[in-house]
């Protein structure tokens, strides 16, 4: 190989090296401004047996909701205990346009019915956002005691 040869393949790893060093990932997207965000707030509920009413309030830009998720846990040893992790055993997905939640400023209302029966369960409801990196909004852990 002729040293003009060495010299170009030579320049032509280092323009593919620095090339493949520039892609891939980096970090996590954040949003653009905290005007992208957006947070659930007073979430409560209430029991008309055998289902359950949730309702509460989504603050900030409703429209970067994808879905509301409230997960259930039926109540036993580990939903008595309010340290042990949450492990739901059912899931209600609720899009925007079920809720009317852009009509309605963020306030939504909806009522859920578990198929397994309890006496108690623990309650946690989660708005996912459209966008990847774009961070989701969660409650806390709300006890539903049925009559």
């Amino acid at each position: 190989m002729t040293p003009t040869k060495r010299l170009v393949c030579l320049m032509a790893g280092c323009i593919l090296l620095l090339t493949a060093a520039g892609c891939g990932f980096k970090s996590d997207p954040t949003p653009a401004s905290s005007a992208d965000l957006f947070e659930l707030e007073d979430i409560k509920t209430s029991v008309k047996s055998p289902c359950i009413n949730v309702s509460g309030k989504i603050s900030g830009n409703v429209r970067n909701v994808d879905e509301l998720l409230i997960e259930i846990q039926k109540a036993g040893d580990q939903a008595d205990c309010p340290g042990c992790p949450f492990q739901s055993d059912e899931e209600f997905t609720f899009t925007p346009n079920e809720l009317g939640l852009i009509s309605s400023g963020g306030v939504f209302n909806t009522v859920i019915c578990p198929t397994q029966i309890s006496t108690l369960y623990r309650l946690k409801v989660t708005a996912k956002s459209r966008y990847f990196g774009m961070p989701d909004s969660s409650s806390g852990e709300i006890f539903v005691q049925m009559p």
